[in-house]
């Protein structure tokens, strides 16, 4: 009889520790599974020597854990920003004839991607010209 009430007790504590032990290890759990990869992608009239220009065109790109944000295709852009592994420099668009029209645009990405902080601005002669150089990421 002694040994049962034993058993009984040493169970009881047992269990009541349990949820405890199972707090304990959800607290050291790590807040994020994907480093951050979130850019502001802008587009405006110029050839971008002047800060102060006015944006034409901005969108948010989110591509972890899954591509989101106001870009109107997100998942292609992601697609083509891990191909250029989040430079925006090296991103490829599609090889198509532009007109000799000169209308300068100013392309431009800010924010992080994979925990690595992203800042590019270039200027292209059009805005085919970026869409050639730069496709899927700018085409918004």
């Amino acid at each position: 009889m002694r040994d049962r009430v034993r058993t009984t007790i040493l169970t009881a504590a047992l269990l009541a520790t349990t949820p405890l032990l199972g707090t304990a290890g959800a607290a050291a759990a790590p807040t994020a599974l994907y480093p951050p990869s979130a850019l502001v992608l802008a587009v405006g009239p110029g050839d971008g020597r002047d800060a102060a220009a006015p944006v034409s065109r901005a969108v948010t790109l989110s591509c972890a854990p899954t591509p989101s944000g106001t870009h109107p295709a997100p998942q292609r852009a992601c697609t083509a920003l891990r191909a250029a592994a989040g430079d925006p420099a090296a991103l490829h668009g599609r090889q198509r004839r532009c007109p000799a029209l000169v209308d300068p645009v100013t392309a431009t990405a800010d924010g992080v991607w994979q925990g690595r902080r992203v800042s590019y601005r270039e200027t292209f002669h059009n805005r085919c010209a970026l869409l050639t150089a730069r496709g899927d990421a700018f085409d918004f």
